[in-house]
């Protein structure tokens, strides 16, 4: 499990374990660009051949910018290094660097001063394949003034690959729109930075690597008062149950899934053999009766309990006595996918939850039934798989509002209602109120109808086997992802949700495999 700090708060963390460790931020400095200049000499050895242009700031980020120039010409690669303040602007341990830097006298190092975007421009236009962005890291705030604003365009126009030294420069915000620059890689230092993982942010970051600089993890967890982490293969092995040897199809997780309606029969479908593959022992779909027939015929392993309909083929108020009969034998029930907004079925749901205590997952229409009654959640075990949109409504507030700031939206409401909420977003987040877990598997392919469904079913056929709602729903929303990263290689962006079933017993043969 990976900590993950705000831009400001990773700053905090450091001046405090300094402090506690009584370790140099020399020394750390030095630790963030000799490994960063590793990391990139291994990757970028081809592009390196043709040498390495390092843009430089004035603060701790171009410090270590001055460090992997120096570690660099030790490697005979060729650094141009373009500093856009004087030295009389550098202090603390980024001048201590430079300093080091300038009287190394390396015949490999050129350096310039390139005061405007002019003078950015003239020295980019050269057959140089990498550029080094240490300009502004993670104590950037605000927006860049109009020079700067030049410059990192002359940078992201430049056509070559751009690496970012913790965090791309004038990136203060993960969805803001102003200027800041592209990269093709980020080398985050010590832990991985909120404002990188989600949205624009994310999107000017690239591909995002930790850079070790002699902190270790358990370090930074002690500081970590948010409790915001990114979870990892080896941390979902351990969420996971493994069934006991000599269990029975009653002993390894009973779903009851109440799902369908006319039209809608593929969502039923969907979670209920998902959460078959995600290892639960038995699986019953109660659907609408005139349902009944298509999905007992597709369904061959799930059994199907047809209840009693309303006018417009969804389920009734008159189907809760069979119900209960099927939610005294489950350990875990999941309302929603394709159920439909009827106002009698939205009745019947509430009804369920309410009067019942049991560990419930709640999707799609499951969760739109509790728009403005959300006091009749409280002190259950529930855990609700919401899209941005899907939440926005349930709070009756705009999707942009919940994009600006849902993180404390999503903590807030699962603190608020006692429940586990998986934010379905880009990357997902799991968060019971108390920790806040980001997902670190799927992408843009997992875009597409049916996959929420796959999803939900996953999680509950995990819920059913464990005790812990919130580690089965980090669990399985990564296998989820993991299962749409898979098959990328073979599908692109033409994966459909079915697709995504048959390869959630390989993912997690995969995770408990003795690699692992």
């Amino acid at each position: 499990m990976k900590n993950v700090f705000f831009n400001d708060e990773v700053l905090i963390a450091e001046k405090k374990i300094i402090s506690s460790l009584g370790i140099s931020s020399v020394l750390l400095m030095e630790n963030a660009g000799a490994n960063s200049a590793k990391i990139i000499f291994e990757r970028f050895r081809d592009a390196l051949n043709s040498g390495a242009v390092i843009i430089a700031g004035k603060g701790s980020n171009a410090g270590d910018g001055f460090v992997i120039a120096r570690h660099l010409t030790a490697l005979n690669v060729n650094v141009k290094l373009l500093m856009l303040f004087s030295v009389n602007e550098l202090n603390g341990d980024a001048l201590f660097n430079y300093r080091i830097l300038e009287n190394s006298k390396s015949v490999f190092l050129k350096i310039i001063y390139a005061k405007d975007y002019k003078a950015v421009k003239k020295e980019l236009d050269i057959n140089i394949e990498l550029i080094i962005d240490s300009v502004f890291g993670v104590g950037f705030k605000g927006v860049a003034d109009l020079q700067m604003q030049k410059i990192i365009e002359e940078i992201n126009s430049s056509c070559k690959t751009i690496i970012s030294i913790d965090t791309p420069s004038c990136l203060s915000e993960y969805d803001q729109n102003s200027v800041c620059v592209k990269a093709n890689e980020t080398l985050s230092m010590g832990v991985k930075k909120f404002q990188t993982l989600f949205y624009n942010g994310k999107n000017n970051s690239g591909e995002i690597s930790l850079v070790n600089i002699g902190i270790s993890e358990n370090e930074f967890t002690k500081y970590n008062h948010r409790n915001i982490f990114q979870t990892e293969l080896s941390d979902i092995k351990k969420f996971l149950t493994i069934r006991d040897k000599d269990s029975n199809k009653y002993k390894s997780g009973k779903v009851f899934i109440l799902a369908g309606s006319k039209g809608m029969t593929g969502a039923a479908y969907l979670c209920s053999l998902a959460a078959m593959r995600a290892g639960a022992g038995t699986v019953i779909a109660g659907v609408p009766e005139s349902m009944n027939n298509i999905l007992a015929t597709k369904l061959t392993e799930v059994m199907t309990l047809p209840l009693p309909e309303t006018a417009d083929s969804t389920l009734s108020l008159k189907s809760y006595k069979k119900i209960t009969d099927r939610l005294k034998w489950a350990d875990t029930v999941l309302i929603g996918p394709g159920l439909s907004k009827n106002e009698e079925t939205a009745e019947l749901v509430r009804k369920i939850v309410s009067e019942n205590d049991l560990k419930f997952v709640l999707d799609a229409d499951g969760i739109s039934a509790f728009k403005g009654r959300l006091n009749l959640l409280k002190n259950k075990h529930i855990v609700m798989t919401p899209h941005a949109g899907e939440f926005s409504n349930l709070l009756g507030i705009s999707n942009e509002e919940i994009r600006k700031d849902f993180y404390n939206y999503a903590l807030e409401f699962a603190k608020k209602y006692n429940c586990v909420l998986v934010l379905k977003n880009s990357p997902s987040v799991i968060t019971d109120g108390k920790v806040f877990y980001i997902n670190s598997t799927g992408r843009e392919n997992l875009a597409t109808a049916g996959t929420g469904d796959v999803l939900a079913g996953i999680v509950s056929g995990l819920t059913a086997q464990s005790n812990n709602i919130l580690e089965s729903s980090a669990a399985g929303v990564f296998i989820h992802g993991m299962c749409g990263d898979s098959l990328y290689k073979e599908y692109g962006n033409s994966l459909i949700a079915s697709d995504l079933i048959n390869k959630i017993a390989e993912i997690k043969n995969h995770i408990f495999s003795d690699e692992n």
